[in-house]
């Protein structure tokens, strides 16, 4: 293992003035020079707060920050020569901010003390002046760099409104739930804690689940799609979480578009709704049996995921006979990413398809739940592709059939070349003109 070296990790400083400060310190500390090394180090550590805090307000407009500076600058200007406002400093910022932890608080509150005892005329029983030793030393130079000095400014608690504000004004670049995660993750995800994110995790809770006004409304997508990401990289402390405040929690909306969201997130997040309290779990029931999203991606409530896939089945095939927007059958696909639940996602869209009441409705399924999805048909589904199509004239005798089914033709030939029997299913095999 390569031994733990001060000059190395002095490299990975964040900010370029905090890293010229620290080879100061660096420097007398090589020299021997301990009691020199201590008080610059103190002095580095505080400054560099000072930067983390200023960057949060100018890049962020951070509410915790600006408060602390606006502080500490009144206690500055009312008594200049008082260093009081350092310890002030550190108390306020890790009381009012997730920029330390507890066990950093008190590393720094320690190096302060030793700062003390270096800085000023402290004498020992022989009238010697207090002598930090080397190894106290090097602790405290490797705890300021871990903890602190190589760290990025961390967003508080106060950051709610900022993010909301930028993923509304970047709504129309941020179009796709992979461009939401990069983004929010590079913006504010790589300099959030575990405390703060769960702080969001709560509030958007809330403002997507339970929340109807005009701003709510229209955000309520990309809203949720932040939720995601926060639950996802913070998903094994959602349970407890949730337990530890189950009526904020179950306090969710009792109809409409947000417990279609709600019922959409716990479609990926099954555990939770186990947690929930009896009155929520019984608004999410009647949204499951009630209302198209929940009986598409309402699975969780169910013995099994393949009685649901029978329960949709059996609602395609139902005097409703639902009619699918693209994003349904997206919801619908990423309950699981197993090859089981694969399979039968195929199995449903082919009899979506298969269930066509006329050529029209035919044409339009087709292009909705076929072309999409082919890819990930095997050889039991693409059979029960080819036999549903076989089954509905509705299918097999529509104009744009020959031109559509290329697709299946080709999927059909990567699976099994040339053994796919086709003359179980003499329809699909006309249509495809392989009776010319």
């Amino acid at each position: 293992m390569q031994e733990f070296s001060l000059e190395n990790k002095s490299e990975d400083i964040h900010y370029g003035k905090t890293k010229t400060y620290f080879k100061e310190v660096l420097s007398s500390y090589n020299n021997g020079n301990y009691r020199s090394s201590v008080v610059m180090l103190w002095s580095v550590a505080v400054c560099d707060i000072v930067f983390k805090l200023q960057s949060l307000i100018d890049l962020y407009s951070d509410a915790s920050a600006k408060e602390i500076l606006d502080e500490l600058s009144k206690i500055q200007k009312s008594d200049p020569k008082s260093a009081s406002w350092e310890v002030k400093l550190i108390d306020d910022v890790h009381e009012k901010t997730h920029l330390l932890n507890t066990s950093e608080y008190e590393n720094l509150r320690y190096l302060q003390k030793q700062r003390h005892l270096s800085a000023h005329p402290v004498l020992n029983m022989e009238r010697e002046l207090h002598s930090p030793n080397k190894e106290t030393v090097r602790s405290l130079l490797r705890n300021t760099l871990d903890e602190l000095l190589t760290k990025p400014p961390f967003y508080t608690q106060h950051i709610l409104k900022e993010l909301l504000t930028d993923i509304e004004e970047s709504s129309q670049i941020l179009n796709s739930r992979e461009k939401v995660k990069k983004y929010v993750e590079s913006r504010y995800l790589n300099r959030t804690t575990e405390p703060v994110e769960l702080n969001l995790f709560r509030s958007l809770w809330k403002i997507v689940f339970k929340l109807e006004n005009n701003e709510c409304n229209t955000n309520r997508l990309i809203n949720l799609q932040v939720l995601e990401v926060i639950a996802s990289k913070n998903r094994h402390l959602l349970i407890k979480t949730i337990q530890g405040d189950i009526d904020f929690y179950s306090n969710i909306a009792t109809t409409g578009e947000p417990l279609q969201h709600l019922t959409f997130f716990l479609s990926t997040n099954s555990e939770l709704y186990k947690v929930l309290s009896e009155d929520a779990k019984i608004k999410i029931e009647h949204c499951i049996t009630s209302d198209d999203i929940g009986k598409t991606v309402g699975w969780f409530t169910k013995d099994s995921l393949l009685k649901h896939a029978e329960d949709i089945k059996e609602w395609i095939n139902s005097d409703e006979s639902p009619v699918f927007e693209p994003s349904q059958l997206d919801f619908l696909l990423a309950i699981s990413d197993s090859e089981e639940w694969q399979e039968e996602f195929c199995i449903i869209v082919s009899c979506y398809y298969g269930s066509s009441g006329n050529y029209n409705q035919a044409d339009s399924r087709f292009q909705a739940a076929i072309p999409k999805y082919i890819k990930y048909f095997n050889k039991h589904s693409i059979k029960c592709l080819a036999q549903q199509i076989n089954d509905n004239g509705q299918c097999h005798d529509r104009s744009r059939a020959r031109h559509d089914y290329t697709v299946i033709k080709e999927k059909i030939d990567e699976l099994f070349g040339d053994a796919f029997q086709y003359q179980d299913y003499p329809c699909f095999r006309r249509k495809l003109g392989l009776d010319d």
